[in-house]
């Protein structure tokens, strides 16, 4: 096979792996240097701002490094992907340190150099093997013993029955967090750290292109984190879901697009926190808002203040608060959210709608909007949970309203049904 049809398969497969993340600029920066390498030319840098990032006769490398900054995680993204593609081909595509330039290495050139191997610390490595606990959990249910007549039951009512009775396919979205390492002068990994800030690989390599300092304190390691209560309560969950013949999709919310939110139904389970997305349209119309933190909420019409005390240092017993909301989405379908402040109001929420007793409480809020338009579901309920030791002991609903889900999508009902 020529090179550059060598060349040409390397670049699919790092792309279509998701390596290079969510961004179109390191796709068009990678294949630039290709094109670059073919023709035998060294690019300089103010010819990439200007091919790649379309910057004008303004741009000044002696005062902006984003070039730089781009291509030196370019070259991590390229080690850290044949890291872990280790018999990914005869080739590998390699950018030398300090230049602007792609090679093609032998396989087993570069592995002998040992270049590409990434080692974190052997507690990151717990942590996967948690994640993957939890994704043989989530397995075991959908392919183990047949779901149970009340499963089937729930599934059947009305707050059920809008996600599962249709051929529109169903997208469970997992709240995780995404997390990166903190570097020692040593280039070692120390610590992992989260910032609500920073929600993914993008968000952490624009926070790179302003201060480019900053490379060589954090590394993307391509990791994200789940509570232990979000896989509780997802377990509970994907009973129901799996009792329904449906086509179901699960992601996390830091791989979720934006796009998703029209093409299927939504169904949201982790903390208030880690909504992302979907947090601007969850309190878009309702009756609550998040506090001073998002171990808080607050009933706007009596100002009457939830917080969690999950989180207090020495408490035993606390008050956690669990979140029910259902509203029609922008394209006929539906979305389903299923939060907690912490794990044990998260946990009872879930508990509370694949409940039948507990979704009887719901009917009389079960309506699509405040003037009856409509047939799907179209409220929200809070729970006030009495929890210990992240395990939900009493429950209360102490809210519970219709939502007018109209200004969400800022359209009249018509339009969107």
């Amino acid at each position: 096979m020529p090179q550059s049809n060598v060349i040409a398969e390397q670049v699919h497969k790092i792309v279509e792996s998701g390596a290079l993340g969510r961004s179109r600029s390191y796709v068009r920066l990678l294949e630039y240097l290709v094109q670059c390498s073919e023709r035998g030319v060294r690019p300089k840098e103010v010819e990439i701002a200007a091919d790649v990032f379309d910057k004008g006769s303004e741009f000044d490398p002696n005062q902006d490094s984003f070039v730089r900054v781009y291509v030196h995680n370019l070259r991590q993204k390229l080690e850290n992907y044949y890291a872990s593609h280790s018999a990914d081909g005869e080739v590998r595509l390699s950018i030398p340190r300090g230049e602007y330039r792609l090679t093609v290495v032998e396989a087993d050139e570069s592995a002998g150099k040992g270049a590409f191997r990434v080692t974190p610390p052997i507690w990151v490595a717990a942590i996967i093997a948690l994640l993957v606990v939890n994704l043989v959990v989530v397995l075991g249910l959908r392919f183990g013993s047949p779901a149970q007549d009340g499963q089937q039951e729930v599934a059947r009512t009305a707050l059920w029955a809008e996600l599962l009775s249709d051929d529109l396919p169903l997208l469970v979205v997992v709240g995780d967090y995404f997390i990166f390492a903190e570097l020692d002068e040593f280039g070692m990994v120390t610590r992992l750290v989260r910032e609500f800030d920073v929600n993914s690989s993008d968000d952490l390599d624009s926070l790179f292109v302003s201060d480019p300092d900053l490379l060589a304190n954090y590394m993307d390691l391509d990791l994200t984190y789940l509570p232990q209560g979000s896989a509780t309560a997802l377990t509970e969950l994907l009973r129901v879901v799996y009792a329904a013949d449906k086509d179901v999709r699960i992601t996390t919310m830091t791989e979720m697009r934006v796009a998703d939110i029209r093409s299927q139904h939504i169904l949201y389970v982790g903390y208030i926190s880690a909504l992302g997305t979907l947090m601007d349209f969850v309190f878009a119309s309702s009756g609550l808002a998040v506090g001073a933190s998002f171990d808080e909420l607050l009933n706007l019409r009596t100002g009457q203040s939830y917080t969690s005390g999950a989180a207090i240092p020495g408490e035993s017993n606390y008050e956690d608060y669990g979140l029910v909301s259902s509203f029609p989405g922008p394209d006929g379908n539906q979305f389903l959210i299923v939060a907690g402040t912490r794990d044990s109001g998260l946990m009872h929420a879930a508990q509370a709608i694949t409940s039948l007793e507990d979704i009887g409480e719901l009917e009389d809020v079960m309506a699509a909007a405040a003037d009856g338009s409509a047939t799907a579901p179209a409220f929200e309920a809070l729970y006030e949970v009495t929890g210990f030791d992240r395990i939900n002991l009493d429950a209360t609903l102490v809210y519970k309203a219709q939502l007018d889900y109209r200004p969400i999508w800022g359209v009249e009902v018509d339009e969107i049904r």
